[in-house]
């Protein structure tokens, strides 16, 4: 009895002690109705959620439409997932751009290797009347394990910032500058957008290796090249400033400053770019002692001279004045050295220089700019400078007419001649006009020849009308002959002619030619009558006269 006893209570004993350790492992086994692949535990783990693609963080606000929504996850369990899906759920302002639900979800059709990351991207519309501030969200998440059957789901609460924009701009508060001047200039730097511009930095670019639109920057003289503005809040500005020399052959014209800049933006992504500062040149300092008297065109293809006058426009004396000339073309010659002298130029009165140029024929039709330094002393001081002009280049149309005269052609009167041109350029729209002078009974006529191209005499003949029956003798007419240049502007050629119609031929009517031959015929019988008397009145012997004479 007593060997029964203790084994009973042995066996209680062990019951004891075995039924707590089955209590702990018991809700490992399925429950009815519960999933095969519920764990305390989850696969995947939330990283960073942010408005832009993967990678690429973008600033969004209030308004904005069809804006992409990242969210980057980590599988950090042993099994790869798939089959992934995600739906979130966010303040009432943020609507789905792309269901037409109200659910806003996105899926990853590729396998998320365990270990690795992946994204889910979402479109959202963003109300406009949100606030730039920090807002809450959840995202339910589904999957499933490779190589297992069943969807697994997990639930993530996040945090994420509706960024805004900002939007910068650049320009001068005062753009005006004064030309042979040091300028002090004040940039504004603003933001209009919705988010701050943070840390911006301003570099000066090279003002040598702009573009061909601001290349009249490469004698300007700027004294800073970096500034860094640091913060500008929304709806704010900061400012930097530099100063600016501007040389005196920039009067009038646009500087375009070009800066490159950079900052952070809502997202912290640094952005780059370049934006350009307006500057307007005012025009020439009316402390400008010399007054340039320049031509306004030069011939192309002959041996010339430039004629530049300097007038001192001051009521001083300035002297020891030393001038050079600067084409901007290869294809205009200076003859001489390019610099000349001119002792001295009293108070309102001008100096002339004459500069022998030759302009070739590459630049006929164009306008060369040149560059003028000058340098003189004016009460004790030295005085420099710099000014600038332009002379168009045009060809040369030297025309002659000549061989006036009259000649019948086809039986009809007409006064001819020729016209030379022995210039470099043809002429254009060449019209002949004879005008009758003095006495003369030719009516005005023109005749259009059209172009008198070089070294090719251009005939013209005029017919003759006049006013009276016949011309006869000798007739002045004046020529003239007018034309156009490359330029269309016209010019006048004339000359004074006489031309001869030669004798009058005699003039007669019916009556007087009968009567002519009335006379003509009374003397033929006049004539006739005589020699039939003589005819018929005996011969007397010579010899007998002779004797009766004897």
């Amino acid at each position: 009895m007593i060997y029964k006893t203790i084994l009973l209570a042995t066996v209680i004993l062990m019951g004891y002690l075995v039924v707590p350790s089955y209590a702990q492992s018991a809700p490992e086994q399925s429950l009815p109705g519960e999933s095969p692949f519920a764990h305390d535990f989850t696969n995947i783990k939330l990283l960073d959620s942010y408005f832009g693609y993967p990678n690429q963080k973008i600033e969004v606000q209030p308004g904005d439409k069809n804006v992409p929504f990242t969210m980057v996850f980590s599988n950090v369990g042993t099994e790869d997932i798939s089959g992934i899906a995600g739906f979130l759920s966010l303040p009432a302002q943020f609507t789905p751009a792309t269901s037409a639900g109200g659910v806003i979800e996105a899926d990853n059709t590729q396998v998320a290797p365990a270990g690795n990351s992946f994204t889910l991207t979402f479109y959202l519309n963003v109300d406009k009347s949100l606030a730039i501030h920090d807002y809450t969200g959840t995202a339910k998440l589904t999957y499933s394990l490779v190589r297992e059957n069943g969807i697994r789901q997990v639930f993530f609460d996040f945090d994420f910032k509706l960024t805004g924009k900002g939007l910068l701009n650049m320009k001068a508060d005062n753009p005006f500058l004064q030309p042979a001047t040091n300028n002090q200039v004040t940039v504004e730097v603003s933001n209009s957008g919705t988010a701050g511009l943070n840390n911006v930095d301003i570099v000066l670019s090279q003002l040598s290796n702009s573009t061909s639109m601001a290349s009249n920057l490469q004698n300007v003289v700027i004294d800073q090249h970096h500034w860094n503005v640091g913060t500008v809040s929304s709806g704010s500005s900061n400012s930097y400033s530099f100063n600016i020399f501007v040389p005196q052959d920039l009067a009038g014209q646009t500087l375009h400053i070009p800066f490159t800049l950079s900052y952070f933006d809502g997202q912290g992504n640094q952005i780059s770019d370049t934006r350009t500062v307006d500057l307007i040149v005012g025009p020439a300092s009316s402390t400008s002692i010399i007054k340039l008297s320049t031509p306004s065109y030069l011939m192309m293809g002959v041996m010339q001279n430039l004629t530049l006058g300097l007038q001192n426009t001051s009521p001083s004396k300035i002297s020891n004045i030393s001038v050079s000339i600067t084409p901007n073309s290869p294809d205009f010659k200076i003859l001489q050295d390019n610099k000349w002298f001119i002792q001295e130029i009293n108070p309102l009165t001008s100096g002339v220089l004459q500069i022998p140029v030759f302009a070739d024929q590459n630049i006929e039709g164009q306008a060369v700019n040149f560059d003028v330094n000058i340098q003189y002393t004016k009460d004790g001081s030295t005085v420099i400078e710099k000014q600038s002009f332009a002379s168009y280049i045009r060809g040369v149309i030297d025309v002659s007419v000549y061989g006036v005269q009259v000649s019948e052609i086809a039986g009809k009167q007409m006064i001819i001649g020729n016209i030379l041109n022995q210039g470099n350029i043809k002429g254009q729209f060449g019209q002949v006009t004879l005008d009758p002078l003095e006495s003369s009974t030719i009516k005005e006529t023109t005749q259009y020849i059209g172009d008198l191209d070089i070294d090719a005499p251009v005939p013209f003949n005029v017919p003759v009308d006049s006013t009276s029956v016949q011309l006869s003798g000798d007739q002045k007419v004046m020529v003239t002959l007018t034309y156009k240049d490359t330029l269309l502007q016209t010019h006048t050629i004339t000359q004074v002619d006489t031309v001869s119609f030669g004798a009058p031929a005699p003039q007669s009517d019916g009556s007087f030619s009968q009567l002519q031959l009335v006379i003509l015929v009374a003397i033929a019988a006049g004539i006739g009558g005589i020699v039939f008397k003589i005819k018929k009145k005996p011969k007397i012997p010579v010899e007998k006269t002779v004797q009766e004479t004897t």
